[in-house]
C-alpha cells in the first residue's frame, strides 16, 4: 500500500526531479530554480544528495548536459526513460500497460498531450506533482505507477552498473529512495 501522507509530504520534490530527469532546459540552469530546490524540496535523505547533483548539473554547460543526456537516454537501447519498455519492449502487452496508465492519468485529472509519454520517467514524476489524487477514493490505484517506477528504475540501475557514476543514474536510485518512503510495510510502517 502507498502511505498518502507521506506521498504528500515528498510531493514537491517530484517537480524538481523531474525537470532534472527530462531533456536539460534553460529552467534547469536557471538560479532561480536551484533556490527554489534548496528551499522547496522536502527535508528528505536524500535532499542533500538530490541538490549535490543539481550542483553538477549546473557546474556544465546546457550545451554539455544535453549531450550527455542523448547519448545515454536517445541513442542507446540499453537506457532509456520510457520504464516499461525494460519489461515487454514493443510488445502488444506494453500497448495495453501504456493504455491503461493513460486511463490512470486522466482518472486523476491530468491528459497528456503526447500519450505515448504515459511511462516517460520525467512524466510519471509530474503526473505524481501536478494530478489530483489526494482526495480521491481511488488513492491507491496508484499502485500500478508505483510498480511501472519500481520495475523500471530497478532495471535501469541492474542494466547499467558500468555508469552507476553517472549523474542521472544516481539520480534514478535517489528517486527509488524518495518512493521507497512512500510503500507501507504489512506492519503499517513506511520505508523511513
Amino acid at each position: 500500500m502507498i502511505d498518502k501522507q507521506q506521498l504528500l509530504a515528498i510531493r514537491p520534490a517530484f517537480h524538481f526531479l523531474a525537470t532534472m530527469m527530462d531533456y536539460p532546459s534553460e529552467e534547469l540552469f536557471s538560479s532561480s530554480f536551484l533556490k527554489e530546490a534548496e528551499t522547496e524540496y522536502p527535508n528528505t535523505k536524500q535532499k542533500e544528495a538530490v541538490l549535490a547533483i543539481l550542483h553538477e548539473f549546473q557546474q556544465t554547460t546546457i550545451e554539455d548536459l544535453r549531450q550527455t543526456f542523448v547519448e545515454h537516454f536517445e541513442l542507446n537501447k540499453r537506457l532509456t526513460l520510457y520504464l516499461s519498455y525494460y519489461r515487454f519492449e514493443d510488445s502488444r502487452e506494453r500497448g495495453g500497460l501504456l493504455a491503461e496508465m493513460k486511463l490512470l492519468y486522466e482518472m486523476f485529472g491530468t491528459e497528456l498531450q503526447q500519450p505515448e509519454l504515459t511511462d516517460y520517467l520525467p512524466t510519471i514524476l509530474e503526473f505524481l506533482f501536478y494530478s489530483n489524487w489526494e482526495n480521491d477514493d481511488r488513492f491507491q490505484e496508484l499502485s500500478l505507477i508505483f510498480s511501472v517506477l519500481e520495475d523500471g528504475t530497478y532495471k535501469i540501475l541492474q542494466r547499467n552498473k558500468a555508469i552507476e557514476d553517472l549523474a542521472y543514474i544516481k539520480l534514478i536510485a535517489l528517486i527509488r529512495e524518495e518512493l521507497k518512503t512512500c510503500i507501507l510495510t504489512e506492519k503499517g510502517v513506511s520505508h523511513q
